[in-house]
């Protein structure tokens, strides 16, 4: 079982729920040293070295391996899976962070949790959500099921 720092999209537990099919156990934690950006034309966030920042998001605790990987093909090639130290209230834990490896140029300004709720929450939980499953359903069948 791991850990897992979440900061957009992944905040919210329905997201994570209609992805996996499980609700973790969470608490609030913090990573430091990283920066969440909006991602130019998209509506979701990454982060990306930044000393002295700090980024606030919630550990998603007990992951499975086979919801790890489902995280995994949700967050794509534009992010790389690092393991990172998050401070949850006065404590310190290693947890797996999807950091950016795209194009800094693509990284502009602060992306806005609020924002998100009120105008792609909906689209990602009744179309974007369901989309990955199925292609990530049809990515496992290949891969166990070559030709």
């Amino acid at each position: 079982m791991q850990q897992v720092f979440v900061y957009g999209s992944l905040l919210f537990s329905e997201v994570v729920y209609a992805l996996t099919g499980t609700s973790f156990p969470t608490q609030e934690g913090i990573l430091h040293n990283f920066r969440r950006f909006a991602v130019c034309g998209a509506d979701y966030p990454a982060v990306f070295p930044r000393t002295g920042s700090k980024v606030k998001g919630k550990l998603l605790q007990n992951v499975d391996s086979r919801s790890l990987e489902i995280l995994k093909f949700y967050e794509g090639d534009e992010y790389e899976c690092i393991s990172a130290t998050i401070h949850v209230k006065n404590k310190r834990t290693e947890a797996l962070v999807f950091v950016w490896k795209g194009d800094a140029k693509l990284l502009n300004g602060n992306w806005d949790e609020k924002q998100f709720r009120e105008t792609s929450l909906e689209t990602y939980i009744q179309k974007i959500v369901p989309e990955t499953r199925l292609a990530f359903e049809a990515w496992q069948a290949r891969a166990f099921n070559p030709r």
